[in-house]
């Protein structure tokens, strides 16, 4: 059984403690309040739960995605992706070179660290080519990486987007800043009894902020947070699956995907903000009432929305 944060052990009999109980309680409603916040503070809240119950900090670990980092690999002066995904020692595995950045002091250090298979590498290497490619003609820029590591049967990959728009980079100047950052887990299940088969499972989060607050202006930002799962099973029949197989269908479900969500942001969330500001900006229609009655249309809209799926304390693992 799993401990969290120093809890206390398992009683006798495997029967779960009062302090167990209690931790599974409080990472519930923890994760609860991370749902309904700001997704773009969401390193803010994690801390300030932390010192509430110290305990939280690992306990939500596996149910967070934390936002990405950048780092450069001075080998190829390339940036990569910085995350859990590729970390070992403290440092970072560059998609692009396979070194560890920084280097770890000594070498019997680095020779420690995690490296894919020979196998996984080739196909790491172009993934990140193609991710490379796709990145740039969906996202006009950004910095794309990929990481594979095996499995018992088949190999797993995190598919990592982050596209960050500066301070008065927008050719339109309405989007002061915004942040998009996309995080596809892939899992491919290799049968063991014949090599035709395979199963794909695809989990993937994506985080936006946009910001287009201006000091002599009115302020307006937007954050969501997004998460999706699809699954997907291929049989070649009687050809043995090979690697650019693999290629063409993660390839496809990563896209369809993304351009689901994109989709459901565009159609839902924005807007859901747009009909808010309209009603707010019927300055007009409020002597006559009509823009009271607009203003109170999009609230009880905006309260009928489903609220975030509460949590399960029963579901999380003790």
């Amino acid at each position: 059984m799993e401990e969290h944060g120093g809890g206390a052990g398992a009683a006798p009999g495997g029967e779960i403690t009062e302090a167990q109980s209690v931790e599974r309680r409080q990472t519930a409603a923890a994760l609860g309040l991370l749902q309904r916040l700001p997704p773009q503070d969401l390193e803010a809240n994690i801390a300030a739960l932390s010192k509430i119950a110290p305990h939280l900090e690992k306990a939500l670990e596996p149910y967070v995605t934390r936002p990405l980092q950048l780092k450069r690999d001075p080998e190829n002066n390339l940036y990569f992706v910085a995350c859990e995904y590729n970390c070992d020692g403290g440092t970072h595995r560059s998609p692009w070179s396979n070194a560890y950045v920084p280097a770890p002091p000594g070498g019997e250090a680095e020779e420690a660290l995690f490296r894919p298979s020979e196998r996984l590498r080739r196909l790491e290497e172009t993934f990140n080519e193609v991710f490379d490619a796709y990145k740039t003609m969906y996202y006009d820029g950004g910095v794309s990486s990929v990481y594979l590591w095996d499995l018992d049967e088949g190999f797993a990959g995190a598919f990592l987007i982050r596209k960050e728009l500066a301070s008065g980079s927008a050719a339109d100047k309405v989007v002061e800043k915004g942040l998009w950052e996309s995080v596809h887990m892939m899992e491919v299940r290799e049968s063991a009894s014949t090599s035709s088969v395979a199963e794909y499972k695809l989990s993937t989060t994506v985080r936006v902020h946009l910001d287009s607050s201006e000091p002599s202006k009115n302020e307006n930002e937007l954050g969501a947070l997004v998460t999706r799962q699809a699954e997907s099973r291929y049989n070649r029949g009687k050809k043995a699956l090979g690697d650019d197989v693999h290629l063409l269908q993660m390839g496809k479900m990563i896209e369809d995907m993304e351009i689901s969500i994109r989709q459901s942001l565009d159609s839902l969330q924005m807007a859901k903000q747009r009909e808010v500001l309209n009603a707010l900006r019927c300055v007009d229609g409020f002597a006559d009432g009509s823009g009271q009655r607009r203003l109170a249309g999009a609230k009880e809209s905006q309260v009928d929305s489903a609220p975030p799926a509460p949590v399960d304390v029963t579901a999380l693992p003790a």
